[in-house]
């Protein structure tokens, strides 16, 4: 027994390390990607509005198709595999944004665009996928710490690739993003796959239809209630990378200050997601959405009132108490209820919702009131209130005992 019980904790650490290695390089990739796209396009000439349209109808495509990816994988293919596949394509299309940029031509770049987002979008859901699925195998592997790694490599890209912006231009940014994803391929090939459903759920499995998966998962109403708030709450935060962009520029800062802006926001998130296990454990997840509800109003607001890029820089150390704090705690709560027949399915439909969804409205939205003559900071107070409902719906769900 003694000799099983420290076979488990060498295995969960052993994975818990490996995530974290997988994190790294994912991120960088990531960050130098989405943290300079409105920037990337605004100085190759495009305007504000079609550059925040492009990256809207991109993400109405990954909100489309990322649960389609999820039934697959549940279905035919493991997480491991389909990370590997997308990551490749990813790591391609970086290769050719350079040379389609160049090229001038807005319908090459789109498409170049879309390979990116499109591929790199569903690898985000299916290490979630892959790491809960590892979770429900082995309880003790830490989601917060592999994911607060992603932080740490998010924040340190962002520094690093507003300096070689500044310094080398964008296509210099984007060839050592390429190099980042290539390093990632490498590191999940040796990343062991998360244990596939037994024999009799597997005989059930492939006699669910797209469907019927999808009604299995909505079945769960902590599934439902979850989803809701993560919603609300992430449809704030969804404009915060874009907004911050274009509030550097009105406050008069560069394009290092735009990395430092996204520096902050994830090296703030990097001690929460460690310290996550330790934290639910102590408050509970019930405790621990409401405040996080709470802090992302505040934030809104707090974000709306900065009249300086430093000032700007210092709010942005509230990402640690939100974003941080919400997926880890999401991610855990899954891992405890969710069917494991259906786990990408439902792993990958909260992320559409969550990061898809959520992108396109929240792209949508921040698109209307500026045509409108709304700032930057001024829209800020709108999502504040999406945050407020977010705040209400986790309220309901304590005082009706639905967690």
């Amino acid at each position: 027994m003694l000799y099983e019980d420290n076979h488990m904790m060498t295995q969960e650490r052993r994975i818990t390390l490996h995530g974290m290695l997988l994190q790294i390089p994912y991120w960088f990739g990531c960050s130098i990607y989405f943290a300079f796209i409105v920037t990337t396009l605004i100085d190759n000439g495009w305007s504000e509005s079609a550059a925040t349209g492009a990256t809207t109808v991109i993400s109405v495509i990954v909100m489309l198709v990322q649960p389609f990816f999820g039934y697959l994988c549940d279905k035919f293919f493991s997480e491991k595999k389909l990370t590997i596949v997308l990551l490749i394509f990813a790591a391609a299309s970086f290769f050719l944004l350079p040379l389609s940029l160049e090229s001038g031509k807005m319908a090459l770049v789109f498409l170049n665009m879309a390979g990116i987002t499109v591929s790199i979008a569903q690898v985000c859901g299916f290490i979630d996928a892959w790491v809960v699925g590892l979770k429900q195998e082995y309880p003790s592997v830490n989601y917060g710490l592999i994911r607060g790694t992603g932080s740490l490599a998010f924040a340190i890209s962002a520094q690093v690739a507003g300096i070689l912006t500044t310094t080398y231009g964008h296509n210099v940014r984007l060839w050592v993003g390429f190099g980042s994803l290539i390093i990632a391929i490498f590191v999940a090939l040796s990343f062991r796959a998360a244990r596939s459903v037994n024999q009799d759920d597997k005989n059930s499995l492939q006699r669910l239809t797209g469907l019927t998966a999808i009604k299995l998962v909505f079945t769960s109403k902590q599934y439902n209630l979850l989803l809701a708030v993560s919603f609300f709450l992430l449809l704030s935060n969804s404009t915060m990378l874009t907004l911050n962009q274009l509030l550097v520029r009105e406050l008069g800062g560069t394009a290092a200050q735009i990395g430092t802006t996204t520096a902050v926001m994830a090296v703030s998130e990097v001690p929460f997601m460690f310290l996550m296990a330790i934290i639910l454990k102590k408050v509970g997840f019930k405790k621990i959405i409401i405040l996080c509800s709470a802090i992302y109003v505040a934030r809104m607001l707090i974000t709306a009132s900065v009249n300086s890029v430093n000032g700007l820089i210092c709010a942005q150390l509230l990402q640690g108490l939100t974003y941080a704090v919400i997926i880890p705690a999401s991610m855990s709560y899954l891992s405890q209820i969710l069917d494991e027949r259906v786990r990408s399915t439902a792993v990958t439909t909260y992320v559409s919702v969550t990061n898809g969804l959520t992108g396109i409205l929240g792209s949508l939205i921040t698109a209307s009131l500026l045509a409108s003559g709304f700032s930057a900071q001024s829209a800020l107070i709108v999502f504040s209130v999406s945050a407020g409902i977010g705040f209400c719906l986790a309220f309901y769900g304590m005082f009706r005992k639905i967690w």
